[in-house]
């Protein structure tokens, strides 16, 4: 297996299922993917609605954290990778779907996230990204 192609399954990987903490807000703990929507949607709100008050600092806090989670979720796979890398492409390969297909399980099927964001603080992951 290609050694690019495993970071990026690794990267999508942490960055859909993989749940960052809010650091301000010790009780949200959902995928980088989250904090990037918020921050877009909240970002839309303030053009529409008008930017006033903390509005800006929300957005900037939704879209810095999003992209920071991101750059981390990138190294996470990036340090993932280059582990599974040292095996056989096939072992590498059946690791990875091993292990993101019983994340996936795990995301879906069970309330792993936090989030004072949605309609429930816990959630699966269909939960925190509707």
């Amino acid at each position: 297996m290609n050694p690019r192609l495993l970071r990026r399954l690794w990267f999508f990987g942490t960055w859909l299922l993989f749940p960052w903490p809010l650091l301000i807000m010790k009780d949200a703990w959902v995928p980088a993917v989250r904090y990037l929507m918020l921050g877009i949607v909240a970002a839309a709100v303030g053009v529409t609605e008008g930017a006033a008050g903390a509005s800006g600092l929300i957005v900037l806090l939704l879209l810095g954290w999003g992209v920071l989670a991101t750059f981390l979720s990138w190294l996470l796979a990036h340090a993932i990778a280059s582990l599974l890398s040292r095996f056989p492409k096939r072992q590498a390969l059946a690791a990875t779907v091993v292990i993101l297909g019983a994340a996936l399980i795990w995301a879906l099927f069970f309330e792993p996230y936090y989030t004072p964001f949605g309609r429930a603080i816990r959630g699966g992951l269909l939960q925190v990204l509707s």
